[in-house]
């Protein structure tokens, strides 16, 4: 009954920190936001896809370019708010590792089709 008076990890990591910033930063918001971005060019090469004539060579092309641009934005943007927001690191990461990996499958995909 020593330790009474010593508080244990889990009671100490359960009470409030008010150094602790809970708010997402803006460079990991902008970030998820540049998915968007890139669900926007997966839309247009889907229609690319199932549509026929001359004009799907320019939606397939505009496609990729505004896919790429999003993902591209999207790892940078990450990147930077894993430098400099500690807090948020694995989050940013996460987020950097999965841009990447589409963009690859996109230029597998761009290859292929």
């Amino acid at each position: 009954m020593a330790d009474v008076g010593r508080r244990t990890l889990v009671e100490r990591a359960a009470e409030p920190d008010p150094d602790l910033e809970l708010t997402m930063p803006w460079t990991l918001r902008l970030a998820i936001g540049s998915l968007f971005v890139f669900v926007v060019g997966a839309v247009m090469i889907a229609w690319a896809c199932m549509s026929t004539g001359w004009e799907t060579l320019t939606r397939f092309a505009w496609g990729c370019v505004t896919a790429g641009a999003g993902l591209i934005g999207s790892a940078l943007l990450a990147m930077l708010s894993a430098v400099i927001h500690q807090g948020w690191r694995r989050c940013s990461l996460a987020l950097m590792g999965a841009s990447v990996f589409l963009f690859l499958v996109l230029l597998i995909f761009a290859k292929f089709a």
